[in-house]
């Protein structure tokens, strides 16, 4: 079997340590899955009870007994209090039934796991004295827990903590990454890239800083070993100017000045984006190209959100698209910023993403600093910004353990042997460069196992704080600490979440032997379940599963299956001991799976050894599979699913090269352009390694797989069976299929000129193919006063044969209309809808009137035209039963345009609607006429039974 070097490191470097003992220490941090440690937790739980009980019976002996024993024995109090035991009881009852399980090893569904034992404590101990962290006054000691938390996150994520400065490193508590990222646009990009210009309105003539405009001097962008004066700046290079020098400029009045910090915040205050609004200044200074963030099309979907708050607008976030591995493309991110650059247009920030949503891939922070680096030698400069709400917390796995807070070494001998894994090289180095970011967002609600809500927001240099704030920041805070509410978005915040956070950062600690080594017990799980996925199926199963990320050997299709045969004999079956001492083993699994431990993959499957190409069909097998092993719906009760799985959708749109990679690679068609919808394992805990439980939850997904096939497969296979007839017309008689979009056997749109020859008792199921082939059909006609068996009907002239299959479809709705069938006798017409996308309806009508400027001939009633009425289609779809067609109506009158049909009988799309300006025949109106045909149900349905159109038999008006 062979390797790549690219990416792949010896499994036994500096950054993974072997657990033993260590595993028995991580023991230590939860409740557990079964309750293991409940003892230990009650123990602490009654302390905690205790402790605060004493607290307010000690506080204050003076005050009196608010709750006395006679109200305590009171009719009403013991009425409330059976009321409370009631509610108690069933909201127990209620989690205990159907809340999602995120504490078991068999929850992979999402980016939760249970709370580690310090959190629940700090939380509970601290929540029952209800401090709010808005102020400092309300929450003296929570907020100094704050700082510390924030102090502790800043040496995990490099950044350096300088005693007595405000260019320290600085990480703000928030209640989520979401909120953390509208900070990073509201307080780091938008104020800083506008703050040079607030100081120079203030230098005008009459300005309150209009005393220093003639010796104020800075060092440019464009020539940074040369000093100017500040007002003389252009406004390109003020809007260019590196986020040191700005940061400094305040200090820097301050020193050469002699001018306080509160009258230079008095003074700048009006020309601030905070007061003035970002409008004026952009109009004051000419700014006709807005300045925008640029971002992987992977983002999460609070950026965009994030934009439209802050007033920067949503258009100008913008999206970079990514490789086939869901990486941002450089190659592209440096066009985009050189066609900036060449247009002036600034540039908020670059943000890389450090674990996507999706599948936790990451972007190459290295790279796009020395992108930084490169076009601030051009002249432009921005602000570089991780989003590391998901992978912020392996930057532990870098971190020695402190000497301050040591803890009992670790041993390479333990009862139970866990390996423990570490990050691809590649990845390693762009945590290691989130020490450079200018800002950080990070989760500790997510991979630091506190809970909601807790988020945070870093800063390289804590100075840029303060442009959110409209107090005058001094360069001490004193022994009093300070407010932290004043630099975020947010009003109240939750103490007890600080102190969650504060109380398992101290016991487990942010480095390798601490959290380091807890996510490289994760991060080895996450290897082996990719292993499983990737060694799943071969070439002769009648599932296919495929990792996102790609084995090492890919494309080489024989390579491929030798090293599927590797994986199943030299990892998934061996001893954890021995497969870490395995050098080959290892350093596979460090080469496949995940940047960092979200395993995204896709089920396909085969129909008689064929593999299925249709999205759709991939799509339907994948939502049936994740139906089965998840919770979508309140009455669900989590006991009844073995193994948890999430799921996702790579749209097109955001995945690009990704998606299309990956169909390719799951054998599917890339024509279509649709949608990939693909599964998730979020690999946290790190308990998953007992026994051969990775195995066990894998099997119970096979299993799954192969029942939930068995459907899909059915409804692919392409078998006799009842077809069902639209009949329209008397004096020359047309058949207008029924179709479906998701059944094999019947996703084709047919029409065809047909006569009645003579009634037979007998009727057959068939293969539409075989059926047109024939030349005849047998079966029963029904209608609002006919029921006729056994009608027996010769077939003339196919007008319209079209398969429906998804990569046929088109990609979008048409704009001139909602295009039609036209098709008759100069005595009748009728009409039949084009279902070019899907979701959608059959809407068929027999008799209806033209009106039209030119007169159709007979060759082109007998063939078919193409008829578009004034409706725009995009506008009523989804047709379904919440949004019906009620406009199609017997009776209704529509403006119509009709064009030449230039396609074959037996062309397929996509495109057939596509018309030229110069092949239409006229237009004019039409009526539709007594009988029209609406189906929505068994076109779209996804499960195949006693599912039939529904006919409409009103008379016209």
């Amino acid at each position: 079997m062979e390797h790549s070097a690219a990416g792949v490191q010896s499994a036994l470097d500096s950054t993974s340590p072997v657990s033993g003992k260590n595993h028995e220490r991580i023991a230590t941090f939860f409740l557990g899955s079964k309750a293991e440690n409940q003892g230990i937790f009650k123990k602490f739980l009654i302390d905690c009870l205790h402790d605060h009980i004493k607290a307010r019976v000690d506080y204050s002996p003076k005050e009196p007994a608010c709750i006395t024993t006679d109200i305590q024995e009171s009719q009403v109090f013991q009425d409330g209090l059976r009321n409370l035991e009631k509610n108690f009881n069933d909201l127990s009852k209620l989690l205990k039934q159907y809340a999602v399980p995120s504490f078991s090893p068999s929850y992979t569904g999402d980016m939760c796991f249970e709370a580690s034992m310090p959190v629940i404590l700090g939380y509970i101990m601290t929540m029952l004295y209800n401090p709010n962290n808005v102020a400092f006054e309300s929450s003296p000691i929570t907020t100094f827990l704050e700082l510390d938390v924030g102090a502790q996150l800043c040496r995990m994520l490099g950044y350096t903590i300088k005693a007595d400065s405000q260019a320290s490193g600085w990480v703000g508590i928030t209640c989520d990454s979401t909120v953390a990222n509208l900070e990073s646009i509201w307080q780091v990009p938008r104020d800083l890239k506008f703050y040079p210009l607030s100081l120079c309105e203030s230098m005008k003539e009459g300005g309150p800083l209009a005393f220093i405009a003639d010796t104020f001097k800075i060092h440019p962008c464009a020539y940074p070993d040369e000093e100017v004066l500040f007002y003389t700046l252009h406004t390109w290079d003020l809007l260019n100017l590196q986020v040191q020098d700005i940061l400094d400029i305040p200090s820097r009045i301050q020193k050469e000045y002699g001018i306080s910090p509160t009258f230079l915040q008095l003074a700048l205050e009006p020309y601030l984006l905070q007061t003035t609004g970002k409008d004026a200044l952009q109009t004051a200074y000419g700014i006709v190209l807005p300045p925008q963030y640029l971002i992987s099309s992977t983002k999460h979907y609070s950026w965009p959100k994030s934009a439209g708050i802050a007033g920067i607008g949503s258009e100008n976030m913008v999206n970079i698209p990514v490789d086939a591995n869901a990486h941002v493309r450089v190659d592209l991110l440096r066009e985009a910023l050189q066609e900036r650059l060449n247009n002036k247009q600034p540039i908020y920030a670059v943000v890389a993403i450090i674990g996507s949503t999706e599948n936790g891939a990451v972007d190459p922070l290295d790279d796009i600093l020395k992108l930084r680096a490169e076009f601030q030698a051009k002249g432009m400069s921005f602000v570089v910004h991780a989003d590391a709400a998901w992978g912020g917390y392996f930057a532990s796995m870098l971190r020695e353990r402190d000497a301050l807070r040591a803890r009992p070494g670790a041993s390479n001998d333990g009862i139970q042997f866990v390996p423990s894994g570490t990050l691809r090289s590649r990845t390693l180095d762009q945590v290691k460069a989130l020490q450079l970011c200018d800002s950080i967002t990070i989760d500790p609600h997510k991979l630091g196992y506190i809970p909601y809500p807790t988020g945070g927001l870093g800063y390289k240099d804590g100075r840029m704080r303060f442009l959110l704030t409209s107090s005058a920041p001094d360069l001490t805070q004193g022994s009093q600490g300070e407010t932290t509410g004043i630099y975020g978005v947010e009003g109240s915040k939750p103490g007890a979440a600080v102190s969650a956070a504060w109380l398992h950062h101290q016991v487990v600690g942010l480095d390798k032997l601490g959290h380091g080594m807890l996510l490289g017990e994760v991060s080895f799980i996450c290897s082996w379940f990719s292993a499983a996925w990737a060694a799943m199926s071969d070439s002769s199963t009648p599932f296919i599963v495929v990792p996102l990320n790609p084995l090492v050997n890919e494309p080489d299709e024989v390579k491929v299956e030798e090293e599927k045969a590797f994986i199943r004999e030299h990892i998934l079956d061996r001893p954890k001991k021995d497969l870490l001492e395995d050098g080959l083993a290892m350093k596979e699994l460090r080469a496949i799976g995940s940047d960092l431990n979200i395993n995204a993959f896709a089920c396909n499957f085969r129909v008689n050894g064929k593999i299925n190409t249709d999205v759709e069909e991939a799509n339907y097998l994948n939502s049936r599979v994740f139906q089965a092993l998840s919770l979508t719906g309140v009455e669900e009760k989590p006991a009844k699913t073995l193994f948890f799985l999430g799921a996702t959708t790579l749209k097109m749109g955001a995945y690009g090269e990704c998606c299309t990679n990956f169909k390719k690679r799951m054998g599917l068609e890339t024509e279509s352009h649709l949608d990939l919808f693909i599964l998730r394992n979020v690999v946290t805990s790190p308990f998953q390694t007992s026994g051969k439980f990775v195995k066990e939850l894998t099997d119970d997904f096979k299993n799954t797989l192969e029942r939930e096939l068995e459907v899909v497969v059915a409804r692919n296979t392409i078998k006799p069976q009842l077809h069902s007839f639209i009949l329209q017309g008397t004096n020359k008689l047309f058949l207008v299929y029924n179709p479906t979009f998701h059944n094999a056997n019947g996703r084709h749109q047919l029409i065809v000129a047909a006569t009645i020859v003579y009634i037979l008792t007998t009727s057959e199921s068939k293969v539409l193919d075989e059926l047109l082939a024939t030349g005849s059909i047998t079966g029963n006609i029904r209608g609002k006063d006919l029921d006729l068996h056994a009608v027996h009907i010769k077939l003339d002239t196919v007008l319209k044969a079209r398969t429906l299959e998804s990569r046929y479809r088109d990609q979008a709705y048409s704009t001139l209309g909602t295009p039609f069938y036209l098709y008759g006798t100069q005595g009748q017409q009728h009409i039949d809808h084009m279902l070019l996308r899907a979701p959608n309806a059959q809407l068929s009508a027999e008799y209806v009137q033209l009106e039209l400027d030119t007169k159709l001939s007979d060759d082109q009633l007998s063939k078919g035209v193409i008829l578009y009425i004034d409706r725009l289609e995009a506008a009523m779809q989804p047709i379904d039963a919440n949004n019906p067609p009620i406009f199609f109506a017997p009776g209704a009158t529509f403006n119509v345009a009709v064009y030449e049909d230039k396609n074959s009988p037996i062309a397929h799309g996509p495109g057939l609607a596509t018309v030229d300006p110069q092949d239409k025949i006229g237009t004019g109106k039409v009526t539709l006429g007594r009988v029209v045909q609406i189906d929505y149900v068994a076109l779209n349905a996804q499960e195949f039974g006693d599912v039939t159109p529904n006919v409409s038999f009103e008379s016209s008006i």
